[in-house]
């Protein structure tokens, strides 16, 4: 079937009704601009990358038909059986900008329009919006339009910008996600392309933890515990006591969460296994009142051990979420995963 008529050829249109008028009517002014909206809409639906928002301008596509349908009317009342844009539709489109404003950085300057597709061709919808609002107010002008559209209109151009910014949000964590696990996959091929991996190959700068090591490290760790089946929290200091790495498993008790980094801690700034340290703090003993005197820095229970390579302390390892001897059993899985042992570092102190 053509989808020609010929009948537009003089530069008039018929209206929803029948009526015909100049194609430079305002209505058709009106309506035509929300049809380059909701075309708008399209390559912004297929841009977006977030569900809730895409779901989002579907639904505003059919709204703008119902739209243009009451625009292209001359029909003075509701027409039974036909949709109109409601105060719900309204609301609706309210909390999709609480939403999306609540995600994303307060801003008290202009901003970019789009630093990414989706947000781009949304800030574009948006002017459309504002320009098809612009016709809806000259049509108002010279025939009742109702408020509720005028409303809708209004909010839809504030939620056009609310999901743009969304939407450069989420593509610039996205961004960042990818860019740290490049990083860290790259730096795990670096540490596998030696003929032995072991915590004797040359480290990423001297005396310094490479970052296949702690990765391999935490790995034998939690495999330990899972076949223990112990939830432990796991630490990794460097040789000055900064935090490498904390891990927690699901289910390990938060005392854990101290424990642990206080065992790594403790095993770098003393030199040694916190297991050994159990008699040396005890009245008469060689560091008695270090506890108390450290505020609660120090613990001289298993599961912390330094580790040492060629008599250069490189960190700490701590486990806690067990017994001592299964924190320090999983804590010797560890050390025997990097090819670190108790015996070297606690001959090394």
């Amino acid at each position: 079937m053509a989808i020609y008529t010929r009948t537009g050829d003089h530069g008039d249109t018929a209206l929803y009704t029948g009526q015909r008028v100049s194609k430079s009517h305002p209505r058709v002014e009106a309506y035509g601009t929300l049809d380059e909206l909701n075309a708008a809409l399209s390559l912004c639906w297929c841009a977006a990358v977030r569900e809730e928002n895409k779901a989002q301008l579907t639904r505003f596509q059919q709204q703008l038909f119902w739209l243009s349908a009451e625009l292209a009317s001359e029909a003075s009342e509701p027409v039974p059986g036909r949709r109109y844009i409601s105060s719900e539709d309204i609301s609706d489109m309210e909390h999709t900008i609480d939403r999306c404003m609540a995600a994303v950085p307060v801003v008290k300057n202009f901003v970019l329009p789009g630093r990414c597709e989706a947000a781009s061709h949304l800030h574009v919808a948006r002017t459309l919006a504002r320009r098809a609002e612009r016709r809806m107010v000259v049509l108002a002008g010279s025939v009742p339009v109702r408020q509720v559209a005028m409303q809708y209109i209004n909010r839809l151009s504030d939620c056009l910008y609310a999901l743009a910014r969304d939407e450069d949000n989420l593509a610039v964590i996205n961004q960042l996600t990818q860019t740290i696990l490049q990083r860290y996959q790259a730096a795990l091929a670096t540490h596998s392309t030696g003929a032995n991996t072991t915590a004797t190959q040359q480290p990423t700068a001297p005396g310094t933890l490479p970052f296949g090591v702690i990765h391999q490290m935490a790995c034998a760790a939690m495999g330990a515990a899972k076949n223990a089946g112990i939830p432990v929290v796991l630490s990794l200091v460097d040789a000055h006591g900064n935090l490498l790495l904390t891990l927690r498993m699901p289910g390990a008790l938060l005392a854990s969460c101290e424990l642990a980094p206080k065992k790594a801690w403790t095993a770098v700034a003393l030199k040694a296994p916190t297991h050994t340290l159990g008699e040396a703090t005890q009245p008469g003993g060689s560091l008695y009142e270090l506890v108390s005197s450290m505020a609660g820095k120090v613990v001289t229970f298993g599961g912390g051990f330094p580790l040492w390579q060629s008599g250069t302390l490189l960190g700490g390892l701590g486990i806690s979420g067990g017994t001592v001897e299964q924190d320090m059993a999983i804590a010797r899985a560890a050390l025997a995963g990097t090819h670190f042992s108790d015996e070297t570092a606690h001959s090394q102190q």
